[in-house]
């Protein structure tokens, strides 16, 4: 038996079987997320394919691998309780497009800090268990100290310690360039919401209660280190066109007056710039990806208006200055003008969208108010 470790070669798998277009983009999605986890196992069956197997057989692989898409995004949107049943759908998707997960890679170096030794025994524990790096720091001044070294994928970061605490910690990082990308998820025993803000404020992409359930942390870890993979894929992939052009892509993005973002086809955002965080009305980027589960039910007012985005962009590939009233955090009701755009990837496939806003709340009142004021001129009371 042998094996390799793989770069695009999985996509190129999944494109000889024969499946439907929903179906072919979550697979597409999922392999991307762990593809610097896979193994080609060239002693595996080979893909169902026509070619490969008579065509009754192929057609039962196809309904198969169908069927197991559609339980996998169902336990997925039920939460961390089926993380066990996941994995095992998970495994048998790739046995079946002729790929395994290698056991010995670990999944990204996640640093716990935390001033109560037996909760850093805990997570440590379980964290490694789970096929995790993990360094401790029994205080935010020694995490500061060695995180340079360590480099963490991803920080789990109590908020009351002695000395530096938790929000102390967290507005160094994010201050300084080197690790400044470093997502942080608070823990807490602090219920109360005005904490939760300040620390989504500071640059935190998840908060958690204690006591924690560490099924709900597993899931919460791989949610943002899943982000992070697809962000920094966007990201190297979005600088050599606009290098070309003579222009340094992340000051483009940052500084833009306009509003950008990336998001999948299901409707969530994957990255957006500052621009377009301040019109949702939150202080940083990191906050609409990890508060904004769903854009078309928690931007759109009305929540069938992403429906009609997304299947205009299936006609055209692309659309120019679509009108749609939104909603900020707090409520406020906006108006926004889109230019949208579909990215395939290497073979046809969509799996992101892309998208310019801008902010036309101002020019929407004041079509109203003209509108008003010829209306009291052609009918007088």
């Amino acid at each position: 038996m042998t094996t390799q470790h793989l770069s695009q070669q999985p996509l190129s798998l999944l494109s000889q079987i024969e499946l439907s277009p929903i179906t072919r983009y979550y697979l597409t999605q999922l392999i991307r997320q762990n593809l610097d986890r896979l193994i080609l196992d060239d002693a595996k069956e080979q893909p169902p394919t026509a070619k490969n197997h008579q065509r009754s057989a192929s057609q039962d692989g196809h309904l198969r691998l169908e069927r197991l898409a559609l339980e996998h995004q169902t336990l997925i949107s039920q939460g961390a309780i089926h993380q066990d049943s996941v994995k095992g759908i998970e495994t048998e998707i790739l046995q079946m497009i002729g790929l395994r997960l290698d056991d010995n890679h670990r999944k990204g170096t996640i640093l716990v800090v935390d001033d109560t030794p037996e909760v850093l025994r805990f997570f440590t524990q379980a964290l490694t268990q789970q096929g995790y790096e993990v360094c401790s720091a029994i205080s935010g001044s020694v995490a500061l100290n060695h995180i340079p070294t360590i480099e963490p994928s991803l920080i789990l970061l109590d908020i009351m310690m002695p000395g530096l605490d938790g929000y102390e910690v967290c507005e160094r990082l994010k201050a300084d360039e080197q690790t400044a990308d470093i997502p942080v998820i608070f823990m807490s025993a602090i219920h109360e919401p005005l904490d939760k803000v300040r620390a989504f404020n500071l640059g935190g992409v998840d908060y958690l209660t204690k006591p924690i359930q560490i099924e709900e942390l597993l899931v919460r870890i791989e949610h943002q280190l899943t982000l992070k993979r697809l962000q920094d894929h966007l990201k190297a992939q979005s600088k050599t066109p606009i290098a070309d052009e003579g222009r340094h892509y992340d000051g483009f993005w940052e500084r833009s007056l306009d509003g950008f973002y990336r998001a999948s086809v299901d409707g969530k955002f994957i990255a957006v710039n500052p621009a377009y965080a301040k019109i949702l009305g939150y202080s940083r980027p990191e906050q609409v990806v990890a508060q904004v589960s769903s854009i078309a039910q928690q931007v759109y007012r009305s929540p069938a208006r992403w429906a009609e985005l997304v299947t205009c962009l299936q006609q055209f590939e692309s659309v120019v200055q679509f009108e749609s009233p939104i909603q900020t955090v707090c409520g406020e009701a906006r108006w926004i003008s889109e230019s949208v755009r579909l990215i395939q990837d290497e073979t046809g496939l969509i799996y992101t969208l892309e998208g310019t806003v801008r902010d036309i709340t101002d020019r929407k009142q004041a079509d109203r108010s003209s509108a008003s004021d010829s209306l009291k001129r052609d009918f007088p009371a």
